[in-house]
């Protein structure tokens, strides 16, 4: 099957005619609201809590105890309107309504290669696409299986969706990332088929296409000076710390055939970098103290690991290849006829000794006794040296395994250290943050405004509210009460690690938001090409300074306002706050 997109869909598209007709989908939700008394505790309970948030019904507070045939319409127009958990809870129920048809279906595509980890229920995404005839031709070929013979065609389609977590889209349906370029396509595809353009439409992409190749080819160019510029700034400015560590940066230039669209990517490498360089010239010199040396030493070990690690990682990327073979370095033991030559004897031996005039040395006593003792102080000399270079071979393996054991140690004590404190920020943590989580789930926010407005008023003394005119407070992400646990991971968990950072320990904080706000993601800064650009998208005032927004948490990567947000701020150090710059939709920047 082609799968023609990378980009989510909604859950709630399952449900248009497009996919399943209004009397097809009203039977999906009868099936599904009849089975949930028989459901598995976890599928009942997400469904009865969907209902709960989603739908309102005159005469009852919580919705979901009415009854099948006073829920099955107003069910069918929320999922319409978009309530993509909605409509995840009643595809996740449905899906186990039916597990023989969903044990068929999965055996049918995983022997044919198919993936069958079905659609992203937690951000109620259908996570890929394909196009509609291939739908078609794979649900008719499913349902021609002999064991497929007992079920309905329209159950088999709609489960092909679940299953493998695509939906099918129109053969004309094409979503393009930039804006423009949409926009573009919408306006053509609005022309009438007889509109005088349509005369010149061959001319007109023969020139669109000779135009994208001419700036592919000057973006990869500035891709390239862009990436070998950077390389060159850290070499000059880290020339030391790199020659110690026999990094050779000039190996990491790309060349045309190395980039793509690995830009990004390349230029996020050369910052992680540039930034654990920074940190390894502060400590590489020795301590002054033998104290603070055993501490530094274990600094060194993680930072030269970090490095070691980026420059693995790099070479992966650019694809370096390993410096080639010397076809030389071979020859030198070998004559012209390629028969090896026995190298020359260190010592003196007696292969070595001089052999003109053998008959004369052996006429004389006198000398053949002399040449004797030579010969035996010779190989007494050589075992000797033999015994000592063992010796000195042993010692300097005994002084390696120690140097070892030394750095071994000092490790263990700085990562011991380190994990001390961890835990301790972890424990104040915890416990600043579980009134919050309390707060939250007893009266979730209704909108990003008020989940903003509640954020001001818990946290003034840790965050900044000093939104850019770029910023929506009316935002209409269908999750505010994401945004609220997001700000507040940034009030607790960001604001302790900035504040008051633990030595030997560099919080990844993407991670840790990922742990606290499933769905988030952090990204650390922005292009300086992308600040040039849009600084009125990057940049707030607040205290009488100006700020850069080049860290920014969000959810979602599609266009769609009710399912993508990022909230963009800055560390102020002198205040001891987070500063809240930009809440709102994806920040302009080169590909928007």
């Amino acid at each position: 099957m082609t799968n023609i997109s990378n980009h989510n869909r909604p859950l709630s598209m399952a449900f248009f005619p497009a996919v399943m007709s209004p009397e097809r989908a009203l039977s999906v939700i009868d099936c599904v609201l009849e089975y949930r008394a028989e459901a598995s505790d976890s599928a009942r309970s997400r469904l009865n809590s969907a209902i709960k948030d989603s739908v309102s019904l005159q005469g009852f507070r919580d919705a979901s105890i009415a009854q099948r045939q006073q829920l099955r319409d107003p069910v069918l127009a929320e999922i319409i309107l978009g309530q993509d958990r909605l409509a995840g809870a009643i595809l996740r129920t449905w899906v186990e309504s039916q597990e023989d048809l969903r044990a068929v279906v999965t055996e049918c595509l995983s022997g044919r290669g198919v993936s069958v980890e079905g659609p992203d229920f937690q951000r109620g995404m259908f996570e890929s696409t394909w196009l509609r005839h291939e739908w078609a031709a794979e649900s008719d070929l499913i349902a021609s299986e002999e064991s497929s013979s007992l079920f309905d065609a329209d159950d088999i389609a709609l489960m092909l969706c679940c299953v493998s977590g695509r939906i099918p889209v129109e053969e004309t349906l094409v979503e393009m990332e930039s804006p423009r370029f949409q926009e573009w396509l919408d306006e053509l595809s609005e022309l009438p088929p007889d509109a005088p353009e349509w005369d010149h439409a061959e001319e007109f992409a023969s020139s669109l296409v000779g135009l994208a190749h001419a700036k592919i080819t000057e973006r990869r160019t500035v891709q390239i000076e862009t990436i070998t510029g950077s390389v060159a700034e850290i070499k000059e400015e880290f020339d030391d710390e790199l020659g110690y560590l026999e990094i050779d940066l000039i190996a990491w230039s790309a060349d045309d055939t190395a980039v793509s669209d690995l830009i990004e990517a390349a230029l996020e490498r050369l910052a992680d970098l540039e930034s654990a360089l920074a940190e390894y010239s502060q400590i590489r010199p020795q301590a002054a103290t033998r104290a603070e040396e055993l501490e530094r030493a274990g600094q060194r070990a993680e930072y030269e690991t970090i490095i070691f690690d980026l420059a693995e990682r790099w070479e992966e990327l650019m694809n370096v290849p390993d410096d080639p073979i010397d076809e030389t370095e071979s020859h030198d033991s070998h004559d012209e006829a390629g028969d090896e030559i026995s190298p020359v004897p260190d010592e003196l031996g007696v292969d070595s000794a001089p052999t003109a005039d053998v008959d004369t040395v052996q006429t004389d006593p006198v000398t053949m006794r002399e040449l004797d003792r030579l010969i035996q102080d010779n190989e007494s000399l050589n075992s000797e040296n033999e015994r000592l270079r063992q010796d000195s071979d042993g010692l300097q393996e005994d002084q390696s395994l120690l140097t070892e054991e030394n750095g071994r140690l000092k490790l263990e004590l700085s990562e011991s250290r380190a994990a001390e404190e961890y835990w301790r920020q972890q424990y104040v943590y915890a416990s600043t943050t579980r009134s919050l989580e309390q707060d939250i789930e007893s009266d979730p926010p209704r909108n990003v405004r008020e989940a903003i407005e509640r954020a001001e008023a818990a946290f003034s003394n840790k965050l900044h509210f000093a939104l850019n005119s770029k910023s929506e407070r009316s935002s209409q992400f269908q999750r505010p009460e994401d945004v609220l646990n997001a700000l507040g991971w940034l009030a607790t968990e960001y604001h302790h690690h900035r504040s008051s950072p633990a030595r030997n320990f560099r919080p990844n904080f993407d991670k840790l938001i990922k742990e606290s706000c499933p769905g988030w993601t952090y990204k650390p800064k922005q292009t300086e090409v992308t600040l040039d650009q849009f600084r009125e998208w990057y940049t707030t005032t607040a205290y009488g300074k100006s700020y850069e927004l080049n860290a920014h948490i969000g959810r979602g990567n599609s266009f769609d306002p009710h399912h993508t947000i990022r909230i963009a701020f800055d560390w102020d150090a002198e205040h001891q706050k987070v500063i809240i710059g930009y809440i709102g939709r994806h920040q302009r920047n080169r590909r928007s």
